[in-house]
């Protein structure tokens, strides 16, 4: 039985993804390492002694691990106005596939087209093969969330999945 659902994206949901997205990847580790190395460079600075050096290092770890994601959320909340941000989008869910409406146009995509679907704290995320995403804000999926889970689960192979049940 399909389960339909429409969504519009709000600054939260949209800063989770983007954060989420840049911290796993190959940028985002990176980003991480560094921000390990500062703080290992600050606490070895600190044991010699080095007031200095600690504190540059220790702001750099700072802005690694708190400015870039104050950063990405300020960019996002000036995009409030956009399109992206204030056109519902409706998806249906089946067996068969994803049916996205909007506005302007209409799409389908089956499972087999789908490679990832991830849970994280207020949004639902499922990448397909071109690794764009499909971005759901949970708290707006109300009662059907499970039944959206049930039918991803269903549909998609375990190892994709990656989706804490509620």
């Amino acid at each position: 039985m399909p389960v339909e659902v429409k969504v519009t994206l709000d600054v939260e949901s949209m800063s989770e993804f983007m954060i989420y997205h840049i911290y796993t990847s190959r940028v985002g580790a990176f980003l991480l390492a560094l921000g390990a190395l500062n703080v290992g460079l600050a606490v070895a600075f600190a044991l010699h002694g080095e007031a200095m050096l600690t504190l540059v290092f220790a702001v750099f770890a700072i802005l690694v691990f708190f400015g870039m994601p104050a950063s990405i959320k300020s960019r996002v909340a000036s995009m409030k106005d956009s399109r992206r941000m204030t056109e519902s989008v409706t998806y249906e869910f089946s067996e068969e596939g994803i049916k996205t409406t909007t506005s302007e146009k209409t799409g389908k995509a089956s499972w087999g087209k789908f490679q990832k679907a991830i849970s994280r704290k207020h949004i639902l995320i499922l990448y397909d093969d071109k690794k764009n995403a499909i971005i759901l804000p949970i708290a707006q999926l109300g009662e059907k969330y499970q039944k959206i889970i049930d039918i991803i689960t269903a549909q998609m192979p375990e190892n994709a999945v990656r989706i804490k049940r509620k």
